[in-house]
């Protein structure tokens, strides 16, 4: 009996670390830095590429020049990584650095060589590696790596944090679903209504803002994406021809009062900062049928149109990005795909 009972014991004990061991170890959501406190890991005035949000917290972004990166052996000496704010660094091994921040926030930096000093005092913008330019040093602590790049994460108060919805230098990070999401639909950097794509669009650090403005009723302009938009009168896949009338409404139920919607913007293939402006559609158009079925008056000029004529377009396959703007939140968008007829 008396070993019946130990045994039982061993086991409650063993399963009670089991279960215990990654509930500590798990990252919390809410741990996102302030807007104001982090420049990219980049020199500002330079312009470089980034990649999905990846790692097993989804920690993790990745940055480097051009497209496609440099390859292994590239001369990387000019290609500085610099200090993301001011802190206390620690060189943690020949291609990896931390660096200790306000309010128990550290930055991580690996892939890299040429390692200028391994502790003291830094400060924001100041260089202190190359990228790596051999697979053998660049993954110096174990994993891999494709290309000559900068691996980039945060940790708060010792452990990995997500980092969607961080903001570096006035871009906030959108990470998408899966590891690596290519998808710009998903996955992008956002300032205000600009957007950036991974892999391909060029990221110019301009140093963090002087000011961050406040959206009416929020603290800062850099709330999660909360609008809902519909469109009506154009399937995904529409094939159209000449005129093309686009009307549809948007919302966003976080917002206090109103609709909670102020501007519609539409683009042509491609999203904000790549795509051409088509142009601002009507919004505040009456809709009672939108305040019917969501059950709220205040959504009776929910609604947005815009004539749109195609025209001028060449035959064949383009998208439409349409955009609403939250008094609340931010830019979102929807995108319709339309094959335009000869």
């Amino acid at each position: 009996m008396r070993r019946c009972s130990l045994l039982l014991l061993l086991c409650a004990m063993v399963a009670q670390l089991w279960y215990a061991a990654p509930a500590a170890a798990a990252p919390a959501d809410s741990d996102i830095p302030p807007p104001d406190m982090f420049q990219l890991p980049f020199p500002i005035g330079q312009a470089w590429t980034f990649n999905g949000v990846h790692g097993a917290h989804k920690e993790a972004l990745d940055f480097s020049v051009g497209k496609p990166w440099p390859r292994w052996r590239s001369d990387t000496s000019s290609l500085w990584v610099v200090a993301v704010a001011p802190g206390s660094i620690r060189k943690t091994s020949s291609c990896g650095i931390e660096i200790d921040h306000r309010d128990g926030w550290t930055s991580v930096y690996y892939h890299v060589e040429h390692i200028i000093r391994d502790s003291g005092q830094v400060q924001a913008n100041e260089p202190i590696a190359n990228i790596a330019n051999t697979p053998r040093e660049a993954a110096c602590e174990g994993g891999y790596a494709t290309a000559a790049h900068l691996h980039f994460a945060l940790k708060h108060h010792g452990r990995d944090v997500p980092i969607n919805g961080t903001t570096l230098s006035g871009w906030r990070i959108h990470s998408g679903r899966g590891h690596y999401d290519s998808s710009c639909t998903r996955m992008y950097l956002y300032r205000g209504e600009q957007r950036l794509c991974p892999y391909t669009d060029p990221l110019l650090n301009q140093g963090i803002p002087s000011t961050f403005d406040p959206a009416p009723g929020q603290g800062d302009d850099y709330a999660d994406e909360s609008a809902q938009i519909e469109v009506d009168t154009l399937p995904d896949g529409a094939a159209v021809q000449g005129p093309v009338p686009i009307a549809g409404w948007a919302i966003d139920r976080a917002a206090p009062s109103g609709t909670g919607i102020d501007h519609v913007h539409l683009y042509l293939d491609g999203p904000a900062g790549q795509g051409t402006f088509l142009g601002e559609a009507e919004y505040l158009v009456e809709r009672p049928d939108v305040a019917a079925a969501l059950g709220d008056p205040r959504y009776r000029t929910a609604g947005f149109r815009y004539e749109w004529d195609a025209a001028a377009l060449p035959a064949g396959q383009h998208t439409l990005f349409i955009y609403a703007h939250s008094l609340v939140a931010d830019w979102s968008f929807i995108t319709r795909t339309i094959t335009v007829q000869p």
